[in-house]
């Protein structure tokens, strides 16, 4: 499975890198920007996207747009969950979690991901909507 990180800081990055590595995950690249994210989006499967980047709460604009431009599954990177609204119930994995939820929050975007793409081609409703 390939997994693009969205984090601006870069020892974070890294740290889900080894993380994601270790685990099996394909790294496709890193962005710090929503600019950068949908360039590198059509590449990936999955991303882990850190809700709050330099430019500010900037996350779940991103996670919208590579989930609808390139249908991306979508976990959230954050210290503080409470900052997102998640209607659409992605996993959430917090900065101070232990690796093995990193992962298992990984493969349940992963999960998500593969189920919307088959429903998608089978032309049945989002199962993100429905969630």
């Amino acid at each position: 499975m390939r997994l693009l990180i969205v984090e601006d800081e870069l020892g974070i990055a890294l740290a889900i890198e080894d993380v994601a590595i270790d685990a099996g995950f394909e790294i496709t690249g890193i962005a710090g920007t929503m600019s950068e994210a949908l360039e590198l989006g059509a590449e990936a499967d999955i991303a882990i996207i850190d809700v709050r980047l330099g430019d500010g709460l900037t996350g779940p604009s991103i996670a919208r747009a590579l989930f609808s431009g390139f249908g991306l599954g979508v976990v959230y990177f954050t210290v503080n969950p409470g900052l997102i609204e998640n209607p659409e119930g992605r996993p959430v994995a917090t900065m101070r979690t232990n690796p093995e939820r990193i992962v298992d929050a990984l493969s349940m975007a992963a999960k998500n991901a593969a189920q919307e793409r088959i429903a998608s081609r089978a032309g049945l409703p989002s199962t993100e909507r429905l969630r």
